[in-house]
């Protein structure tokens, strides 16, 4: 019994903490949501908006590690929505955030342009990205600022 008071103790005081509220997975004072329900990249960039996120944007190999880990356990389709695109000039990659295109992770051949892609998906089953059709249905990771 004791050993349950413990476990609860430590959920509750890890909630009563945590800057994301249910659903939201934290890491580093941000907040990601993971999606597998499926959507054109504007209509999943729409509902991350509404939720006062954007889709994510990935700086660093330990963010993109955490997230991969998270996408690896419950997958859906091949590929996830992020939030890059090139829709403004072809080659010149930007996030949906406004931070710097800097930190990269394409797949071998990417991007390539096939037939116009302008948005960003990443690979579920290794992390790389991929220039990818945005009318596609793909799941979706919204990325948000931590609450506190």
């Amino acid at each position: 019994q004791s050993v349950l008071v413990v476990n609860c103790l430590l959920i509750c005081v890890s909630l009563l903490f945590s800057q994301c509220q249910s659903g939201w997975r934290e890491y580093e004072n941000k907040c990601y949501f993971f999606s597998t329900d499926t959507k054109s990249w504007l209509e999943a960039n729409e509902f991350c908006l509404e939720e006062q996120g954007h889709l994510a944007s990935f700086h660093t190999e330990e963010e993109l590690s955490f997230l991969i880990a998270l996408i690896q356990q419950s997958p859906t389709g091949i590929s996830m929505w992020m939030g890059g695109h090139d829709s403004m000039t072809e080659g010149g990659w930007e996030w949906t955030d406004g931070s710097p295109f800097r930190f990269i992770h394409w797949n071998a051949g990417n991007p390539d342009d096939y037939y116009g892609e302008d948005c960003l998906s990443m690979l579920i089953n290794n992390g790389y990205w991929n220039d990818d059709n945005c009318e596609y249905k793909r799941g979706y990771i919204c990325k948000r600022r931590g609450e506190k």
